[in-house]
């Protein structure tokens, strides 16, 4: 059987989420939540969040890490990760709504919120222009270091 075939095979028998996968594949190193973190360089609370299915999806970096700690290819991972989106098709209303509380947070001196899209921390600001008329003009900015997301 070549090595092609043989991963499928691997591939098949885990578990199809990323929760599921990570707890499997720990367990078969014999790592406690706590060593994983340590081999991967996350937070303890990380992995659990990971493991727990609050985080379903993972920046190329980070599934590196986790993939070294491991011992797998971060193919592995990256086949069962599930990365949310928020559509503006899905529900046009209800995202334009989300961007407007966004918005109106930011404006009103949040720096960090949780990312729509994906639930991570968005990096927040406000954009200070001038009109037409010479007057001063906010915007509120936010651009999410996990997905694409961004706010303009």
């Amino acid at each position: 059987m070549n090595s092609k075939n043989s991963r499928a095979k691997d591939t098949s028998e885990l578990a199809p989420t990323l929760a599921r996968r990570l707890v499997e594949l720990r367990e078969r190193k014999n790592l406690t939540v706590k060593d994983l973190a340590q081999e991967s360089r996350f937070t303890k609370e990380r992995i659990e969040d990971l493991e727990s299915g609050l985080e379903t999806w993972l920046s190329s970096t980070d599934r590196q890490l986790l993939a070294r700690a491991l011992a797998v290819d971060p193919v592995i991972i990256q086949e069962v990760e599930a990365r949310p989106r928020l559509e503006p098709s899905d529900d046009p209303e209800r995202y334009n709504a989300i961007l407007a509380d966004l918005s109106d947070s930011i404006l009103k001196g949040v720096k960090e919120s949780e990312c729509p899209q994906c639930g991570n921390t968005l990096h927040c600001r406000v954009q200070v222009g001038l009109d037409i008329d010479g007057n001063q003009v906010h915007f509120a900015k936010a651009f999410c270091q996990k997905c694409p997301f961004v706010l303009t």
